[in-house]
C-alpha cells in the first residue's frame, strides 16, 4: 500500500468519524425536539381536557343557579301568599293598629 493511499484512507476515516459524531449530536437534538413536541402535545391535550371540565362546571353552576332562583321565587310567592292570608298587606296592619288605639281612647 502506498503512503498516499494510506493517507487518503486515514483522512477518510477521520472524516467518517467526524460525520458519525455530528450525526450522533443531530440525533440527540432531534430526540430532544421530539420529546419537547410530545410534552407540548400532552400539555395541549391536558389544556383541552381542563377547558372541557371547566365548561361542564360552568354549565352545572348555571343550572344550579337557575334552580336556586326558581326555588327562591317560589318561596317569595309563598311568603306573599301567607302575608296576604294573614292580613299583612300594605296598609292593613297600620289601619288595624290605628283602629285599636282609637278604640281605647
Amino acid at each position: 500500500m502506498s503512503p498516499i493511499t494510506l493517507a487518503i484512507e486515514i483522512v477518510l476515516a477521520l472524516m467518517l468519524a467526524a460525520c458519525l459524531f455530528f450525526f450522533w449530536r443531530l440525533d440527540q437534538k432531534l430526540t430532544a425536539l421530539r420529546s419537547g413536541q410530545d410534552s407540548a402535545l400532552r400539555a395541549a391535550a391536558e389544556l383541552a381536557q381542563a377547558t372541557a371540565q371547566a365548561e361542564a362546571a360552568v354549565r352545572a353552576m348555571r343550572a344550579t343557579a337557575q334552580d336556586a332562583g326558581r326555588d327562591l321565587q317560589a318561596r317569595i310567592n309563598d311568603a306573599r301568599a301567607t302575608a296576604e292570608r294573614l292580613g299583612l298587606g300594605a296598609g292593613r296592619v297600620r289601619t288595624a293598629a290605628d283602629a285599636s288605639i282609637r278604640g281605647r281612647m
